[in-house]
């Protein structure tokens, strides 16, 4: 049995047979199994992240129907999860992550997240997730300093999170272009530190984190430039950007106010 972990979340059996369970608290039991040491949990550590509005005996009945829902979805590879009053085991499969983490760490490289796709409105299951992409990040981008095919910078992409709704594409275009001017200067700035050579400063990629509130009508923005091997802001800015209307039937623009930019 093959599970894949970066990107969307897909269970195959030797075949290549599509064994995915639907439903997205199926997948994320199977999923928690597999990224634990020794692939096994307490009952009551699944239902406290999966099922934490709830009271326990409606966690555990939940929990038991995700059992009986993956078991079916496995088909003839049941046996490979295996239940108790105490815990939930996963037995006899491989990942992506385990067979091939060069290639995971590519798949993350080129804007590919861990478990895509499993959407779940709870903020226990969030947190473990949050978590877990920053340690599979981490892993992965530690174990591509010790590779020799990984020596050169990967590349960053520009990711825009949890930015307030109705903000226009305009501040992606006007950051996309700081950013890749910054980004250039910081790179080709290492060829002439005297020290080190462009594919030598930076080895895991760049980061760019915005986040935003709305107060009003504008929204306020941090946005900052992050350094993928020591998570050291190499340049921050905040933005507040507002909504402006000339007249009746004109399109709406966007100003911004720029403040307190740093370039470390």
């Amino acid at each position: 049995m093959f599970i894949r972990m970066i990107g969307m979340f897909d269970v195959r059996d030797d075949s290549g047979l599509d064994r995915t369970p639907r439903g997205s608290k199926a997948r994320a039991l199977l999923a928690m199994l597999c990224q634990t040491p020794g692939h096994r949990r307490p009952r009551r550590w699944l239902e406290a992240r999966l099922w934490s509005d709830r009271g326990q005996e409606q966690a555990s009945g939940s929990l038991r129907q995700a059992l009986t829902e993956l078991r079916k979805a496995l088909g003839p590879l049941a046996d490979r999860l295996t239940s108790d009053r105490d815990g939930v085991s996963l037995t006899g499969f491989r990942s992506d992550l385990m067979a091939d983490p060069t290639a995971a760490r590519l798949a993350l490289a080129q804007g590919r997240e861990l478990l895509e796709g499993i959407d779940i409105v709870d903020p226990a299951f969030n947190l473990w997730l949050a978590e877990e992409r920053q340690r599979v990040a981490s892993t992965l981008g530690e174990a591509g300093l010790q590779a020799p095919e990984t020596r050169y910078p990967l590349p960053f992409a520009l990711r825009l999170a949890d930015l307030p709704p109705g903000i226009e594409t305009t501040i992606a275009r006007d950051l996309a272009g700081a950013v890749a001017r910054l980004a250039a200067e910081y790179l080709l700035g290492a060829a002439t530190d005297g020290h080190s050579a462009p594919g030598d400063r930076l080895q895991s990629g760049l980061d760019l984190r915005v986040e935003g509130v709305w107060s009003d009508d504008r929204a306020y923005l941090k946005v900052r430039l992050v350094d993928g091997d020591n998570q050291k802001t190499l340049w921050s800015q905040r933005l507040v950007a507002s909504r402006l209307s000339e007249g009746r039937g004109e399109a709406t623009q966007v100003a911004f106010e720029t403040t307190e930019t740093q370039l470390m």
